[in-house]
């Protein structure tokens, strides 16, 4: 359960409509739907009832908004207590360069952007992509100000120790699990698990991970295709029976479960990390509160 599932909620009941309630935050009627039904899965109840004259919310939801808006609210204060105080800082922050390569952030980082400057007009910022390669240099030589990105943990271990951690700060937004994806046409769709073997006998790809494999050898010199553009790894499970390896919580938001699955692989449980980098080790307030914005909506 997260505080923006809840506000979501709190917001359905009085617009009574997905498509008004995801253009208030700025997100797409899908996310907005994917979050209600997180929600639901998460507290096994159902939170809203479809009708003619829009979504309407059941006696559950009624109830759990009953428990948490007093909560809500005090969260709220909080947020403009300490918005006051950045807003003291903005003077000293005139521009904010991010980094990224996090396909899952890429996905949410314009409506970020969107609610950060309604709060800090002034504020001149600049998005660059790059690879998992070159994020911890350019935080180490300062050539951003924050940057985001989805690695495994092996790889990023590596990293923080490569380039002396000390020196800078990270903070891990949301802790994920590598998966093995094929269309729901494949035979591999039937499995409860993709066995290295079937990756051994058909082409696959990475999406939004290091490529390695400690105990498979040079796995990414094998692999088809290794990027984070989305669309081609969804058209390569669709026409050429791929497997495509990827974090659960990339799948979860960008991939739709009538046309994919998601199955653990066999021998591969890797965790990935959702992080953000600072190159200082005690951030900016209004980095730190990017950041925050950014977390609350991924």
């Amino acid at each position: 359960m997260r505080i923006e599932q809840l506000r979501y909620l709190s917001d359905l009941q009085f617009t009574n409509s997905i498509s008004k309630t995801a253009n208030r935050f700025f997100l797409s009627q899908q996310s907005l739907s994917n979050n209600i039904r997180q929600l639901e899965k998460e507290l096994n109840v159902t939170l809203l009832d479809r009708s003619p004259f829009g979504v309407i919310l059941t006696k559950e939801a009624r109830d759990l908004l009953e428990l948490s808006d007093p909560f809500l609210k005090q969260y709220d204060a909080l947020q403009n207590q300490f918005a006051l105080q950045n807003n003291q800082s903005d003077k000293s922050v005139k521009q904010i360069k991010i980094l990224v390569s996090s396909v899952l952030v890429s996905g949410v980082l314009p409506m970020a952007i969107a609610v950060f400057q309604k709060r800090h007009p002034k504020i001149r910022i600049s998005i660059r992509e790059a690879s998992y390669h070159d994020i911890v240099p350019a935080i180490k030589e300062k050539k951003c100000d924050i940057a985001f990105l989805s690695i495994n943990e092996d790889f990023f271990l590596e990293q923080l120790t490569e380039y002396d951690a000390d020196t800078f700060h990270h903070n891990i937004m949301l802790t994920d699990r590598l998966v093995a994806c094929a269309s729901i046409a494949s035979p591999l769709a039937s499995k409860e698990v993709i066995e290295q073997a079937d990756i051994a006998t058909r082409p696959f790809t990475y999406l939004n991970v290091v490529p390695l494999f400690k105990t498979s050898g040079n796995n990414a010199q094998r692999a088809l295709y290794v990027s984070n553009n989305t669309e081609v790894h969804r058209l390569l499970m669709k026409e050429m029976d791929v497997v495509s390896l990827m974090p659960r919580y990339v799948f979860d938001k960008m991939l739709d479960n009538k046309h994919f699955v998601a199955r653990p692989l066999e021998g591969a449980q890797q965790i990935i990390y959702h992080a953000t980098l600072y190159p200082e080790t005690n951030p900016h307030p209004l980095l730190k509160e990017l950041a925050s914005i950014v977390a609350s909506v991924i």
